[in-house]
């Protein structure tokens, strides 16, 4: 299986006009490449690639590729690695508490992390020896509880996860037997909802990101010019497009042929070097070619480039994040921690399916419901409902999302049509 050119990078953070309330994060070293120099925690200007520094790992000297997240509730960067006693570690770093903490992982290496901006938990993946694991992992003790086996996921790609946050979904590119799958995984119980088998028409996509405006999955698609060849690169001239994908059948539905993300002989992305700013829909990444590296800014409606910044030898980070603090507050209305998504719930729906009419019941006022299909598309919504059940009839059998929302809360519930 061949995937895009990759390299590795770190942590990330930005100030920019363009992004006012949004921080990009990553991590660097003082020395690059010493593996006795831990990791800390940088902001970056994405303008000139400049970076402040923000907190201190004190042990992380590796950090796996891709296997980062960042908690916009708490302002916590998380990451698993090896410290200088070469023992694996989940690596907390509390930013407005410049503080930082680690847990030891005997056994479970979440390859991929990922964040619910809507319900703030922390998700991952990970391999036992003979399975693949979806589980949630707690953000206090760094704790990974398995929510289900992924039956015949034997791989998954580094680096090419992203989540849904709208509908509960952690997507990623795994391989089953000889064939690769973009597979979508229902966070409640761990349910796979689609694997479509893709790169089999030879368009290849990677480095995955969620847009929850407009519940689109971007990624970066090859366009191979194969009249262009160069015998000193052995390779053909590259681009590297920005394309919106179907997450249900895998199709990539179109490609901005306006600008490339990158070109050249040998373009190519760093593992963990890319996130998306929902507040400005902003897909960010780390790029090389043959002639240097950049850090690219597109905005995915328009797609226009929003800074193309050279990097020198000392502009190295890796693993980006971005603070989507006030964006998720804002969209999900979210007001403190009173979010949920457990089984301690104070709105109950019942029958679960249902046919026709789906009924609640809550412990507060509800004065807006909404429903989600499985694709993350808005199919009803209901402003001040007067009655405590909802005509369900006329919609398709399958999965949805019930969202319930008060002045101050929300409430996700998931329930089946049949």
């Amino acid at each position: 299986m061949k995937f895009t050119k990759l390299f590795l990078f770190f942590f990330i953070s930005f100030l920019s006009p363009t992004l006012i309330s949004q921080t990009l994060y990553g991590l660097k070293k003082t020395v690059n490449g010493s593996m006795s120099i831990p990791f800390d925690v940088v902001s970056i200007d994405p303008f000139t690639g400049t970076t402040t520094f923000e907190v201190s790992t004190n042990s992380l000297v590796a950090v796996a590729a891709g296997a980062t997240a960042y908690d916009q509730q708490n302002k916590r960067f998380f990451c698993w690695g090896f410290n200088t006693s070469n023992s694996k570690r989940l690596y907390v770093m509390d930013i407005d508490d410049s503080v930082s903490n680690n847990f030891n992982l005997p056994s479970v290496q979440p390859i991929e992390i990922e964040y619910d901006l809507q319900h703030q938990k922390l998700y991952g993946l990970w391999w036992d020896g003979s399975v693949e694991h979806f589980g949630e992992i707690d953000i206090q003790t760094g704790t990974a509880t398995s929510i289900a086996t992924l039956a015949g996921v034997n791989a998954v790609a580094i680096g090419n996860s992203t989540f849904d946050s709208n509908t509960g979904r952690f997507i990623f590119i795994g391989v089953s037997g000889n064939q690769t799958k973009l597979y979508s995984i229902n966070v409640l119980d761990g349910s796979i909802l689609s694997s479509p088998t893709i790169y089999q028409n030879g368009n290849r996509f990677s480095a995955l990101e969620f847009n929850i405006n407009n519940n689109t999955l971007y990624g970066l698609v090859q366009d191979i010019d194969s009249s262009n060849y160069s015998q000193s690169f052995f390779n053909y001239y590259t681009n590297l497009r920005i394309a919106e994908i179907d997450v249900v059948t895998g199709a990539i539905i179109s490609v901005n042929a306006q600008n490339a993300v990158i070109s050249g002989y040998l373009p190519g992305y760093a593992i963990g070097g890319l996130c998306f700013d929902q507040s400005t829909e902003t897909y960010i990444i780390y790029v090389q070619n043959e002639i240097g590296t950049y850090l690219k800014m597109v905005d995915v409606i328009s797609g226009n480039l929003l800074a193309s910044t050279p990097l020198n030898n000392n502009d190295y980070f890796y693993e980006l994040q971005i603070d989507n603090y006030d964006f998720a507050r804002n969209f999900y209305n979210i007001s403190e921690l009173e979010n949920r998504i457990s089984s301690d719930s104070e709105i109950q729906i019942y029958p679960n399916p249902a046919s026709n009419l789906l009924r609640f019941k809550s412990d507060w006022i509800v004065n807006k419901i909404t429903i989600y299909n499985s694709l993350g598309h808005k199919i009803n919504e209901i402003e001040e409902p007067s009655k405590n059940y909802i005509n369900i009839g006329r919609m398709a059998n399958g999965l949805y999302q019930i969202q319930f929302q008060s002045l101050n809360k929300l409430e996700s519930k998931q329930f089946i049509k049949k």
